[in-house]
């Protein structure tokens, strides 16, 4: 067990925010040797009846590509992903690479492994947490070296991962429940993040149209969608919400 796990630990209860903890869970994974992370906390009974896509409880914080997150929303793979499905039961880290269980999983399943590989997301750690109350932490750890030195790196790592993990876990939950949700990320079509950026860069509905080829009126269904989704009242505040989503920068 590595002796400085006071120190990586040592300023949590000064995180107030998600922006916070998110840094925060970057920089000490990146100190075990882990690239990329995702980290989710719900209820488990929410998750296994989807009722989770309705709101509720929900802390999402990643530092994984955008579009990787955005797929994973728009094609609902949190109720398809196996290694989600085995958290339930684990309690403890599961070690995955990109032939994770391949001959026992549903077409979905494989579709969603396949589209993470596809992505660049190969391998991994995840960590399940089964609170007191029914709440499920899984904090996934993405990993891009070869085979080899990616079973030392976890052979080296696991237990040491597992107490960062609930400690990490459980600060998050006490401070973002409370005071901020954290929802899953709402899902963008290519083509109204496409006009976002635009929108952003002070192009009007007609510059836009004629940048993309699409019509005004196009342009401006697009822009509404997205307010809906949104739930804001004008594109320049859907386009610094999307900017704030890490979906595009300028």
């Amino acid at each position: 067990m590595r002796a400085d796990i006071d120190k990586i630990l040592g300023d949590l209860e000064t995180l107030n925010s998600a922006r916070a903890f998110k840094a925060k869970f970057e920089s000490v994974w990146a100190s075990l040797g882990f690239g990329s992370y995702s980290y989710a906390s719900m209820d488990t009974e929410d998750l296994e009846t989807g009722r989770y896509k309705e709101g509720g409880h929900v802390i999402y914080l990643s530092n994984v590509k955008p579009v990787w997150v955005q797929r994973y929303v728009e094609e609902a793979y949190a109720d398809h992903d196996p290694l989600v499905k085995d958290c339930l039961s684990a309690r403890l880290p599961l070690q995955w690479t990109e032939n994770y269980r391949a001959n026992s999983l549903s077409a979905r399943e494989t579709e969603m492994m396949n589209d993470a590989k596809d992505i660049g997301l190969r391998k991994g750690l995840v960590i399940p947490i089964h609170g007191p109350r029914g709440e499920l932490g899984i904090f996934s750890l993405y990993s891009d070296l070869e085979d080899g030195e990616f079973t030392r790196l976890t052979a080296t790592t696991k237990y040491e991962a597992q107490v960062l993990a609930y400690h990490l876990h459980d600060a998050a939950c006490r401070v973002l429940a409370t005071r901020e949700a954290v929802p899953m990320p709402i899902p963008l079509t290519d083509r109204e993040v496409e006009i976002l950026r635009w929108t952003a860069a002070g192009k009007t509905a007609w510059e836009i149209g004629s940048i993309l080829s699409i019509s005004e009126r196009t342009v401006n269904f697009h822009v509404q969608n997205v307010m809906e989704k949104f739930g804001v009242h004008n594109k320049t505040h859907a386009a610094a919400k999307a900017m704030g989503m890490g979906l595009f920068a300028l």
